[in-house]
């Protein structure tokens, strides 16, 4: 049967070009030699994806998006002409300034701000010398501006007390939202090895430390969540399609999630940056509906191989495909969870 939901996530990493060099960046591997999209091709990806989704949320991305010249232009098409299609921004913040917050602040409805320490120590090594203070400043504008702002933090060996240290930061200064993923090695953070048990001592503070500072806590991978909440754990082990693999959840490729990458080459997602189809020579529709690697994907939890193979979660997680890739197979398990075999296996 042919494929008939719509994504309710588009990812449109909108430049290739940044400001920053960060040691653990995925978009390291972005063309920087191809030009980006031009305004019209974007605007005529826009009006294809609203044909889709009326109502999908728009994360734009990049490199970082206000590098683009015409951001604001964009964001004003997408505001008077698509308003079902809300704008998230993901950015450094460090070029957000009182002469561009006010027409941001009109044009997007929330803000992912990437961080990686609460203090310039820790963060500028990550990001850049004096990184830190602009990204702080910025933060503290759109906080006093009413915005909508998380804060996002990639874990890449910056101690594991670095994410609490950063809740405890941005609580301070009035944020109420944390995200927080665990690095995938892809991009500059291809030689970075990962441990499942860090990952899991992490979460269990990170999750600990936001019912104590009652900030709503998110995780970047599915596994977690299901794992630290106990009402999420509950739902889906009561939930009997998720649980037979009637139904399917957790990683979003190719189910809920459509990835452009900033040349219009649509890529199964951030993290697993395999070609799916060019954008720019054929309509986003067909790519949706009707590409055969997307299909083939949303059949794939069958096939998952390793630990992910023999998990009862399989349909409800997934596991990340793209840190799996990595490690060689994309149908292999994903190295980054810790949940043991034995208390994972799908019931003869």
């Amino acid at each position: 049967m042919k494929w008939q939901h719509p994504p309710r996530i588009v990812q449109m990493d909108i430049t290739s070009q940044c400001n920053l060099a960060c040691k653990h960046c995925r978009a390291s591997v972005l063309d920087k030699t191809t030009a980006d999209l031009t305004f019209q091709q974007v605007i005529s990806l826009l009006d294809q994806i609203h044909a889709i989704s009326p109502h999908a949320a728009l994360a734009i991305a990049g490199g970082e998006p206000l590098m683009r010249p015409d951001l604001r232009d964009i964001f004003c098409y997408i505001k008077e002409n698509h308003p079902g299609n809300h704008v998230e921004l993901l950015t450094n913040a460090t070029l957000i300034t009182p002469e561009n917050v006010d027409w941001l602040l009109e044009t997007v409805r929330g803000f992912n701000v990437s961080m990686e320490g609460a203090t310039p120590q820790i963060h500028d090594s990550v990001r850049g010398r004096g990184s830190f203070e602009k990204t702080v400043q910025a933060l503290n504008l759109l906080v006093e501006k009413d915005a909508t702002v998380a804060v996002r933090m990639t874990y890449f060996h910056q101690g594991e007390d670095e994410p609490e240290a950063l809740m405890r930061f941005i609580d301070s200064i009035g944020i109420k939202i944390f995200n927080f993923r665990y690095l995938v090695p892809v991009g500059r953070a291809s030689h970075k090895l990962v441990d499942a048990d860090q990952y899991r001592r992490l979460c269990e503070r990170i999750w600990d430390t936001g019912k104590e500072l009652n900030m709503r806590v998110g995780f970047s991978d599915p596994f977690p969540e299901m794992f630290m909440n106990e009402v999420r754990h509950r739902e889906i082990e009561t939930d009997s399609d998720l649980m037979q693999g009637i139904a399917v959840t957790g990683c979003s490729i190719a189910f809920t999630l459509l990835y452009i990458n900033p040349q219009g080459i649509v890529q199964l997602c951030p993290y697993f940056p395999i070609f799916v189809a060019d954008a720019t020579q054929e309509n986003l529709e067909n790519i949706w509906f009707e590409n055969e690697l997307l299909e083939n994907f949303r059949h794939s939890r069958s096939a998952l191989e390793g630990k992910c193979g023999t998990c009862k979660y399989k349909f409800a997680c997934g596991g990340c495909r793209g840190a799996a890739s990595a490690m060689g197979d994309f149908l292999g398990e994903d190295p980054r969870c810790w949940q043991r075999t034995e208390e994972i296996l799908v019931a003869d």
